[in-house]
Formats: structure tokens, C-alpha cells, sequence
């Protein structure tokens, strides 16, 4: 009994012994396997010549290009609205209109005046003025705009004064302001065959006024102005410095008693004049009625101006007025947004971002206009940026070409080219290994057979990549062959494969 379990014992330890030794012979087998088909195959590219495109992508939805918020200018009460959110507007189009309790009662009030001077009018319309127009100042009559039979009032409404008087002997011209030129330089003045002494008098919205001592010149001639070197700086028409204007209402011209040229005194008798002439108290009520009846003008204009209109074409929104509702200066009444100009807001990353250009082009695609490829320009670049999970965003905004099936909200695709280069060296960037920050690729003929892995040794420099393919700015020619790593990894059913095939063979 004690043989039999001593050789089962044994028979037991044999078994042990061939299934540990086959195990650690498939073990082998595998690893060696393994490292066979873990080793690097390579696939060898001819260095050529291509275009690489760099493209940037992102995604937006459409929006206005600009909205205009209206504002409520007065205070006024609603009394119509004419148009709701989503309705599209033109800029000439009333939205809503508003009438004002203070403007109408300021209306009656005015209309009561202008009645009231009507009626003063009416009852002065007998009265007469002053028959003679006498001189204010001592001085030289320059210029005489009416003549014998004139009507006072049409010579006033054409010219604005009958005659003028030069008071103190001075005269100017006004030319253009000439680099060099201050306030008090002296300057020759020459009208005619006469030439005279000036001075720049003053120096205003780009013209020099040149004032210069009256030697019977009259209003009109041409004055050439010459700098101390005898060089003209400039020309224009003869005016009196400082003007007295005579001035006259109602009647009609019947006698001039001082010509252009007369030196008269203060109460010289300058004009005679004949007809209804309006006293001064029947002038003064005239001007009242007129100012008075500017100021209606003006608050009908403000009346008419109670209905606010929509300002811009686009897309009404955000209007919340009802009738009866009242408001104040500085309420928002609502937004008008373009719907013809729209845009799109698109996140880029700091690293794309410095090759975005105001004014590159960007492609356009649209989930819900499928068939159609639309064009987009950068208009703004948001130079701060937002920091999410470590990652800097800023926001680019591009304007896309109108179309009437493009609508606000609509969710879009852009990309944006923003490096391009055409006809360079170009690689797979796979067959780039980055040592000690540097770029090496590995030719051909280096590959060694006998090594898992070949370390490259012929460094090159690189420009742009779309990821894929790379340009090679130096380090290489075209015909090169460079080596491209293919690295295997072996998946778990792989491994079990060939643990068995390993196992069987043997």
C-alpha cells in the first residue's frame, strides 16, 4: 500500500515538473514573440513638395450685428402701440405714440399769446415812427444798400442793414492762415495801386484777419497781403473792421442825404423815408408774435416728435409698452436688432489665437443650411481672455454675409485659415522624434534591423502643420527618404493567440 502511494506521489511531481517546464518554454516562446512583433516597422516616405493649411475651428450662433435700444426722450403717456416682439421694422417706421398733457396745455398757452399780440397788432397798425434814419456814431459811410424807392423791408430781409459805417478808420481782409504767422506781425497791404501798413490782428478757425488803416477803399476790393520778405501770403475782398450797420423798419426809401465816401456825425441825417412806417412799440410786438410763434413751431415739432419711431431696420424686441402706460425721460422702450447685419462670437484658444487677423475670411457652415457654404469676415478680436480649466478662450466676432434664409439663433460651424503655406517640404509629423527639444528624423538607410527601435539622427527645422503633414524648412531635400515608425501594440486576444500557437508549435 505504501509503494502504490510513493510512485503516485512521484507520478504527481513528473506531471508538475513537464507542465512547469512546458509553461516556462511557452513563456519564452511568447516573450520572444512579443518582442518581435512589438519591434518598430517603419513605412518610408519620399520627401515632396505640398500645401499645408492650418485651420482654426469653432462654433457660434448667429447674432445681431448690432441692436439699437430706444429710449424714451420725454415724459408722455401711450396712446397707441403699433407694432410686437419679432415684427420686422423699418427705421422710418412709428412703433408707438405718445401724447403729453404738459406739451398741450403749453401749446394753448402760446396760441392764447400769439392771439392776444394778434389783437395789439391791430389796434397799432395806425401808428407811425420816425421819418428820418440818423447816423448812431461819427465815421465814413462805406456802403449804401438801398436806393430812392426801395422798400425798407426788402433791403433789410436781403442785406440786413440799408448802408454800413466804417467808425474808426480801419479796414481788413482775411486770408489763410500762413505757418509762421502770430498775432501782431506786421504785414503789407497793397489794394489797387495803394499800399499800406497792417498787422494780423487775430489768428481763428484757420483764417488770419489782417487789419489795416482806411485810405478810401471801398468794400469789395481785392487786397493782396504780403509778409516782410515781399511775398504774397495772400488775397481777399476789402471789409470795414468793425461795422455799424444801419438798420430801419417798415416805409420805403424816399431820399439818400449821404453817399459811399461822406464823413458824417453822430445824428447826420442818413436816409428819409416815406409810407407806413411801424413805431417802435408796433416792432417790438411784431418780433414778439414772431418769437412766439417759433417757440409753436418748435413744440409742435416736439409734439409731432412724441411718436417714437423704430430708428434702424432689423427686429423688434424686448417692447413691453402698453396703452395708458406712462414714461419717463430715459426709459427703454425697446430694442431694434439688425437682422439684415448678423454676426457670429466664436471662441478660440490662446494658441490659434495670435494667427487671427481683423479681417481674414472664415468659412460658414450652418446644421440647418446643410447645401450651402457662407463666407464670414473677423471684425473684432476680444484682447482679454477667460480662463477655463487652465485653458485661456478669447472670443473672435465675424460678420457674415447677408442672406435672407440665415436666422438669429441658428447654430453654425466656422474655420478660419490662419497659416497657409504652398509648395514647401513636406513630411508626416509622425517621422518627427523630438530630442532634447530639437527635431530629428531618421533616413532609410539608417534603419537597423536588429533594433526594436531606431533613434533618429538628422535634425531638421519645421515650419506650419495641419496635424498630419508638416513643412520642413531645413534639414532635407526632396527625394529624401525618410522612415515613418509604425509602433504595434498587441491586444490581449493577440497575446492569447499566439500564446497558444507558441505552445502548439512545439
Amino acid at each position: 500500500m505504501a509503494k502504490k502511494k510513493s510512485r503516485k506521489k512521484w507520478i504527481i511531481l513528473a506531471v508538475v515538473a513537464v507542465i512547469v517546464i512546458l509553461a516556462v518554454f511557452g513563456f519564452i516562446r511568447l516573450r520572444n514573440n512579443l518582442e518581435e512583433l512589438a519591434k518598430t516597422t517603419y513605412i518610408i516616405n519620399e520627401v515632396g513638395r505640398g500645401d499645408i493649411e492650418v485651420e482654426v475651428k469653432g462654433a457660434g450662433a448667429v447674432e445681431p450685428l448690432y441692436d439699437d435700444t430706444v429710449y424714451a426722450s420725454f415724459t408722455g403717456t401711450v396712446s397707441q402701440v403699433l407694432a410686437e416682439d419679432g415684427d420686422i421694422v423699418k427705421a422710418d417706421d412709428v412703433i408707438a405714440v405718445f401724447t403729453s398733457d404738459t406739451m398741450e396745455e403749453q401749446k394753448q398757452a402760446l396760441e392764447d399769446q400769439i392771439e392776444q399780440i394778434d389783437t395789439a397788432i391791430a389796434t397799432m397798425r395806425r401808428t407811425t415812427g420816425s421819418s428820418t434814419i440818423y447816423s448812431p456814431v461819427e465815421g465814413v459811410v462805406k456802403m449804401i444798400y438801398a436806393q430812392e424807392g426801395d422798400s425798407v423791408d426788402v433791403v433789410m430781409d436781403e442785406f440786413g442793414a440799408l448802408s454800413i459805417i466804417c467808425p474808426d478808420k480801419l479796414m481788413q481782409t482775411k486770408v489763410e492762415v500762413v505757418d509762421g504767422f502770430t498775432a501782431g506781425d506786421a504785414v503789407t497791404v497793397s489794394v489797387g495801386e495803394e499800399t499800406v501798413e497792417g498787422i494780423v490782428y487775430s489768428i481763428e478757425d484757420g483764417m488770419m484777419s489782417i487789419q489795416f488803416e482806411d485810405d478810401d477803399f471801398a468794400i469789395g476790393d481785392t487786397a493782396l497781403v504780403f509778409d516782410e520778405n515781399e511775398t504774397e501770403i495772400g488775397s481777399a475782398g476789402v471789409e470795414v473792421a468793425n461795422p455799424v450797420y444801419i438798420t430801419a423798419q417798415g416805409g420805403v426809401i424816399d431820399d439818400i442825404r449821404e453817399p459811399v465816401g461822406d464823413k458824417v456825425k453822430v445824428r447826420t441825417k442818413l436816409f428819409k423815408l416815406d409810407g407806413e412806417i411801424l413805431s417802435a412799440d408796433l416792432y417790438s410786438q411784431i418780433q414778439q408774435r414772431k418769437d412766439l410763434q417759433q417757440d409753436l413751431a418748435d413744440l409742435e415739432e416736439d409734439i409731432a416728435g412724441l411718436n417714437v419711431y423704430a430708428g434702424t431696420d432689423g427686429v423688434i424686441s424686448g417692447l413691453t409698452l402698453n396703452k395708458e402706460q406712462i414714461v419717463q425721460p430715459g426709459t427703454p422702450l425697446f430694442t431694434v436688432q439688425s437682422n439684415g447685419a448678423i454676426k457670429l462670437d466664436v471662441q478660440i484658444d490662446e494658441i490659434d489665437i495670435v494667427n487671427i487677423q481683423i479681417g481674414q475670411e472664415a468659412t460658414v457652415e450652418f446644421d440647418a443650411l446643410p447645401e450651402k457654404t457662407y463666407i464670414a469676415k473677423v471684425i473684432k478680436i476680444n484682447p482679454v481672455g477667460v480662463s477655463v480649466n487652465n485653458v485661456t478662450n478669447f472670443t473672435i466676432t465675424l460678420e457674415i454675409e447677408p442672406a435672407s434664409e440665415i436666422m438669429l439663433g441658428m447654430s453654425a460651424d466656422v474655420k478660419i485659415v490662419s497659416q497657409s503655406a504652398k509648395g514647401v517640404l513636406v513630411i508626416p509629423i509622425e517621422a518627427i522624434q523630438v530630442i532634447s527639444g530639437e527635431k530629428y528624423v531618421v533616413f532609410e538607410q539608417d534603419i537597423d534591423e536588429e533594433l526594436s527601435f531606431t533613434v533618429a539622427t538628422h535634425k531638421i527645422e519645421t515650419g506650419i502643420t495641419d496635424g498630419v503633414m508638416i513643412e520642413v524648412t531645413s534639414g532635407l531635400e526632396q527625394g529624401d527618404m525618410v522612415a515613418v515608425p509604425q509602433a504595434r501594440e498587441l491586444t490581449a486576444q493577440e497575446m492569447q493567440q499566439r500564446m497558444f500557437s507558441g505552445s502548439s508549435e512545439e
